[in-house]
């Protein structure tokens, strides 16, 4: 039977012992409220670096941001890579239009939003892998509002071939795109597809 002169002992091993872990653990809190890389952040007035700002910053659901806002060649809108997601500038479905995709949890969330008028529902095209010789799928999305709407997907979503292996993990490659869509007399008017948001998980 442990005496109390044992059981003292015990004790202040343990107290010992967490001391120790406190300073990895406090480590690890500092670095995940490190501040963001300042040359990355885009500036003000940037669609991209507002809609970031807006949402909670380095503590929003895109992270920090790993890229710079970049520009397309040859056409208008830009994009910007985040630690967590990437966010489409596309302005051929509107001024404001912004089509971001974003990991939350075992998910992976499509979201657009400033599609410039007012439409029914949404069509979104995305695939997983197509390099591997995955289809596109395309389904129909139900608006969040005229001019936004949202699409989560589970991250294992079955595909016919899945996991590219980089650097010892299993990646997978998104592609998502939109376009607002009217319901007419005979059919469906809809508007233009957005720029491609393709994004590495």
């Amino acid at each position: 039977m442990p005496t109390a002169r044992t059981l003292l002992a015990t004790a202040a091993a343990a107290v010992a012992g967490l001391a120790l872990l406190a300073p990895a653990t406090a480590a690890r809190a500092a670095t995940a409220r490190a501040a963001c890389d300042a040359s990355l952040v885009a500036p003000a007035g940037s669609l991209i670096g507002d809609l970031w700002r807006s949402n909670g910053g380095q503590s929003s659901a895109y992270g920090c941001p790993v890229t710079k806002e970049y520009g397309y060649a040859g056409k208008r809108g830009s994009y910007q890579g985040f630690r967590n997601g990437k966010i489409v500038w596309s302005p051929n479905l509107g001024g404001g239009a912004l089509v971001r995709v974003y990991e939350s949890g075992n998910r992976i969330v499509f979201r657009w939003s400033g599609l410039g008028r007012d439409w029914d529902f949404f069509n979104v095209r995305w695939s997983k892998d197509a390099h591997l010789g995955n289809r596109t799928h395309q389904v129909k999305v139900a608006r969040l509002t005229p001019w936004s709407g949202a699409l989560s997907l589970p991250k294992n979503v079955a595909v016919d071939y899945d996991d590219t292996v980089s650097h010892g993990r299993a990646t997978d490659r998104w592609a998502f795109v939109v376009q607002g869509c009217d319901r007419g007399t005979f059919g469906s008017d809809c508007g233009p597809w957005s720029i491609t948001n393709a994004y590495v998980d």
